[in-house]
């Protein structure tokens, strides 16, 4: 029986820790050149109608509202809003629907979906201890072997669960090394925009991490060093350093000493999409591409997230899993499509929609559309890179679920951005 019983503590406090150390969202590099709003006329609360009504509008009243609030935005910008089910699936606005556009971190919904249908919405994510050696009267004559599997939430508490176990399992002395094993993945830190290194945006990538990466070292020796640590305060001495390197090929099928299991991969995909968190984004991708026999690349993990859009009837050219790189792209109705078939899965439709932001009340969407008719009834994901701001996902209408896909590009003023796509998903949720 494995140790799940800090996972809801472990993960709150990678998730702390990740927010000092980079941005959540994929953020815009130049926020200093965020502008003013221009006037009251362009900010959601001077919206009067749109802010204070809660009366249902028709289809064909919401159809002329979208395209006057589309006329405000950016010309390099696309619309696709639809409901979902229904005798007819026409789309009740579309705009440039058709049209790719830089997607920012609306791609970590293509990301987390993937990795919702083909790691399981109950999967978990492993990390393991081997010894290296034999064990007799409590010493073992060798190394141990700290094994990452890629779980981005691995910290204080699943390090001490496992250093507890070695304890139980009889162990009082470790005559070796403390030897983290990154291997599940490959050691590229970062994603294409960044050459891939480490930025102030994303915390470094490694197939073993501790406390979310959030240090200029090694991820796998930070691990390393925090388990011999663990160790000792178990009660367990350690009389050899600590390395990164590789467990021999012999000991990889051998029971493992001590294991630890990560939250389930719904509660990742929630905590990567609510706060858009780049650094989970990216272990996901990675994750998706990992098997025995292969390591865990950014580049396989968006093979993966294409054919998995493909296959559900969407196009995605993806080449990260968390929207930094700006060549990520998508049109606003291949979003909704992808939307829509996460909706029609029964595995996937609960955990994908709880992980999104609820409009007026948490994660990226909780300072926005407050007190609407949409607040507590949209739930979407956001994106933001310098000239993008995106908003796609779902509304529950008294006419049933409409997904909708707002790509803007070649934004300006992100303020007076979001005024008109709040204004549009305040609109969308008053349809009846």
């Amino acid at each position: 029986m494995l140790a799940r019983s800090s996972i809801t503590t472990a993960l709150a406090a990678a998730l702390a820790a990740l927010a000092l150390a980079a941005p959540a969202s994929a953020a815009d590099p130049a926020s200093a050149s965020r502008q003013a709003l221009p006037g009251p006329d362009l900010a959601f609360r001077g919206d009067s109608q749109a802010a204070t009504s809660r009366k249902p509008i028709s289809r064909g009243r919401l159809q002329r509202k979208l395209k006057k609030l589309a006329r405000r935005a950016p010309g390099s910008s696309g619309y696709y809003v639809t409901k979902i089910g229904g005798k007819s699936e026409a789309a009740i606005f579309d705009r440039n629907g058709g049209h790719t556009r830089k997607l920012a971190s609306n791609e970590k919904l293509f990301t987390t979906i993937t990795a919702l249908h083909r790691l399981g919405p109950k999967g978990r994510i492993e990390t393991k201890v081997k010894a290296g050696g034999k064990v007799a009267k409590g010493k073992l004559k060798g190394d141990i072997y700290l094994v990452g599997g890629g779980d981005p939430s691995l910290d204080g508490s699943g390090v001490s669960d496992l250093a507890e176990q070695v304890r139980k399992a009889g162990i009082r002395r470790i005559a070796g090394r403390v030897i983290g094993d990154d291997s599940v993945f490959d050691r590229r830190r970062g994603v294409p925009d960044s050459n891939w290194a480490a930025s102030p945006y994303i915390a470094p990538l490694s197939g073993l991490v501790y406390n979310g990466s959030t240090y200029a070292g090694d991820p796998a020796k930070e691990a390393a060093k925090a388990f011999r640590g663990e160790l000792r305060d178990a009660g367990v001495s350690v009389g050899g350093k600590v390395k990164v390197g590789r467990v021999p090929g012999k000991l990889r099928n051998r029971d493992s000493l001590a294991e630890h299991d990560s939250a389930k991969m719904a509660t990742l995909v929630r905590a990567t999409n609510k706060d858009s968190v780049n650094f989970y984004a990216e272990m996901l991708l990675k994750r998706l591409w990992a098997t025995p026999k292969r390591k865990g690349t950014t580049n396989g993990g968006v093979k993966a997230v294409e054919r998995y859009a493909k296959d559900v009837g969407s196009k995605v050219k993806a080449r990260d899993g968390s929207g930094l790189t700006a060549g990520n792209k998508a049109s606003p109705r291949s979003v909704a499509r992808l939307l829509i078939a996460a909706q029609r899965d029964d595995e996937l439709a609960k955990p994908l929609f709880k992980s999104l932001s609820i409009a007026g009340v948490d994660g990226t969407l909780g300072g926005r559309m407050g007190g609407s008719s949409a607040a507590g009834r949209c739930r979407g994901k956001t994106g933001t890179l310098t000239g993008v701001s995106n908003l796609s996902g779902y509304c529950k209408t008294k006419n049933g679920m409409v997904v909708f896909s707002l790509l803007m590009n070649g934004v300006s003023n992100l303020d007076a951005a979001h005024s008109i796509q709040d204004s549009m998903v305040v609109a969308i949720s008053r349809l009846r």
